[in-house]
């Protein structure tokens, strides 16, 4: 089951990757030289630049699961050690706490 995990994991982080290379080279590509063109250019990089903070906190995120089921604590809460239920983890498998001790 761990390594059904953590290569689940990989996979996102990978598909994840890709879409910040993907953002990256939209922002290799340059503005156009039209005025009117570059307002709407920078406003799609503030969409770009946002979907790349996200793509990076998941993968962080992930990359911290990965590690934590190599050490055999992936699954259980960081505060007070109980196990986190399997349904939390379901909707979001990187988390760090039981829903008692998240809120």
């Amino acid at each position: 089951m761990s390594e059904q995990l953590k290569q689940q994991f990989t996979k996102r982080i990978v598909e994840l990757q890709k879409r910040i290379d993907s953002i990256h080279h939209d922002f290799a590509n340059g503005r156009h030289a039209d005025w009117s063109e570059q307002a709407g250019e920078r406003e799609n990089d503030e969409v770009l630049n946002a979907l790349e903070s996200e793509a990076k906190i998941e993968i962080q995120q992930l990359s911290n699961a990965i590690l934590r089921i190599d050490n055999d604590t992936y699954g259980y809460c960081g505060t007070c050690g109980e196990a986190i239920n399997e349904q939390r983890l379901a909707v979001q498998p990187s988390a760090t706490k039981c829903i008692k001790c998240a809120d």
